[in-house]
């Protein structure tokens, strides 16, 4: 197996890219509860 070698530059490039996704999915998340519950008022 070969060992990957992370540059420092790769690594905070990495984490902001999760922090995005992260971010995003509780953007999403709350999205669909909203639509969840305005469906269930009616």
């Amino acid at each position: 197996m070969v060992r990957i070698k992370w540059l420092k530059s790769a690594k905070l490039d990495l984490k902001e890219i999760y922090e995005f996704i992260a971010l995003d999915s509780k953007r999403y998340a709350q999205y669909q509860v909203k639509k969840f519950k305005r469906k269930q008022k009616f």
